[in-house]
């Protein structure tokens, strides 16, 4: 019987890759590259999320396929693939799952579920695998 891990994150997911912004670094002079503030509360809360929706859950989980479907706050546009990687890496830093490599992850499903204005979410479900 394969065990199958149900998770959501409640609210909009960001992308981190489409949310970067340049800032001068003092001590060296130079600009830089990083998340903006609101990409990184987006990251923490899904972490958080996740965290607390797999306490007494065994992980990291070695190996698995993840399905996730995304509903979306309104049709502005938001690359699928960008925000499934942001969900892979909470995953990763909430240790849901070992890491976002294939040896862990062998399968990735995305969908887009539809708008929801009032309940914006992604839905991941995690079947793991022996």
């Amino acid at each position: 019987m394969q065990k199958i891990l149900k998770l959501t994150y409640h609210g909009k997911v960001l992308s981190k890759k489409n949310s970067k912004q340049i800032i001068w670094n003092h001590k060296t002079r130079k600009p830089m590259v990083t998340s903006n503030p609101s990409a990184k509360a987006n990251e923490n809360s899904m972490i958080d999320e996740f965290s607390t929706q797999t306490l007494g859950q065994d992980h990291p989980i070695e190996k698995c396929r993840i399905q996730v479907v995304i509903y979306e706050p309104n049709y502005q546009k938001r690359d699928l693939d960008n925000q499934v990687t942001s969900i892979l890496d909470a995953l990763v830093s909430a240790e849901v799952i070992a890491n976002d490599s294939f040896k862990c992850v062998t399968e990735i499903n995305a969908k887009f579920g539809g708008i929801d204005r009032s309940d914006p979410r992604a839905e991941i479900l995690i079947k793991i695998e022996e």
